[in-house]
């Protein structure tokens, strides 16, 4: 009797076990047959913050070198390179103002050279002028003796008190005093009068020389023009042009930045997140040589799809031309 129940419990206990995986096996059956139904995606938050790689740029940027035109001949800075205000940057050559500064050196020396000759036959003619009228002065007092004498004799002999031939040799004495001291004192008027044309010559010439000097100075004023010196202490941050080629007037050589405290970071966003900038937002400026720290700066105008975010640099290190990532809070 005892192993009845024994059998009738193991009998209820196996039908329980497969009536129970039966039921399992129909389940996943249903489920294998049923189709799947997709999840459906929550919509994206709008982001509260942007954070946008950018490059470092100056503020405050000199352009050198409009006024030039020519061949450029020679580089003397680099970008990136820190320069002092007067300082050499470039040379352009002009042949047509090399060529103009030849002709003038000539045209100068030529016009020294008259100088200079009129100058030593002003000397020369004040000499000789000296001379004759040394000569003149010597003539006349021997003129003026004669002419005592002459005079003289010439009472005398009218009061029969001479002979006549004294008062007749006294007569010719006088006359060719008197002839030698005209012709003497032509001569010396005559050098003195040179002495004055000359002088009239050297001022000519001298004014000729002026005006020459004047347009040789002109000329390398202009020259000096085609060397390129920095206005400004800085540092030159970009450079245009090719050695050998020309360089039309009125494009910069170079672009120098001043006040490298006060730098900026240009950024271009997408679309949708640039109409949610304005200008005045405050935005971090990040920067890897500073090891992340945060820099406050504020956005400072939107140029077509650039963004210009403004700070002030906390260190040195801070070039113009490196780059750093820039957080903007969006509206």
């Amino acid at each position: 009797m005892r192993g009845k129940w024994v059998l009738i419990s193991v009998s209820v206990v196996l039908v329980a076990v497969a009536a129970g995986a039966l039921s399992v096996l129909r389940r996943e059956s249903a489920e294998r047959a049923a189709p799947a139904q997709p999840l459906a995606e929550p919509a994206p938050a709008p982001p509260g913050e942007v954070s946008l790689p950018g490059k470092i740029l100056a503020q405050h940027v000199v352009p050198v070198g409009e006024q030039v035109s020519g061949n450029i001949d020679s580089f003397l800075a680099d970008v990136g390179q820190d320069v002092f205000e007067g300082q050499l940057l470039a040379r352009v050559a002009n042949q047509g103002l090399e060529a103009a500064r030849e002709a003038a050196n000539l045209s100068v020396q030529s016009a020294q050279e008259r100088v200079n000759k009129i100058e030593g036959d002003i000397i020369a003619a004040r000499l000789e002028a000296s001379r004759a009228r040394a000569d003149a002065v010597r003539s006349r007092g021997e003129y003026e003796r004669a002419e005592r004498t002459y005079r003289r004799q010439q009472v005398l002999h009218n009061a029969g008190a001479t002979p006549r031939l004294t008062y007749e040799r006294s007569e010719r004495d006088f006359q060719k005093a008197q002839t030698e001291y005209d012709s003497l004192d032509t001569l010396a008027r005559q050098a003195e009068s040179r002495v004055n044309d000359l002088g009239l010559e050297l001022q000519n010439a001298q004014k000729v020389l002026d005006d020459k000097k004047q347009q040789l100075e002109d000329i390398q004023t202009n020259l000096q023009g085609m060397e390129v010196h920095s206005p400004v202490a800085g540092v030159v941050v970009s450079r245009s042009g090719e050695v050998g080629k020309p360089h039309e007037e009125g494009a910069a050589l170079f672009e120098i930045a001043t006040d490298l405290s006060q730098l900026q970071v240009a950024v271009e966003p997408e679309p949708p997140v640039l109409a949610r900038i304005q200008p005045g937002q405050p935005a971090m400026v990040i920067v890897a040589d500073l090891q992340g720290q945060g820099i406050p700066g504020t956005v400072k105008e939107i140029r077509n799809t650039v963004v210009h975010v403004a700070f002030t640099s906390p260190s040195p290190v801070l070039r113009p031309g490196m780059t750093a990532q820039v957080r903007i809070p969006l509206n």
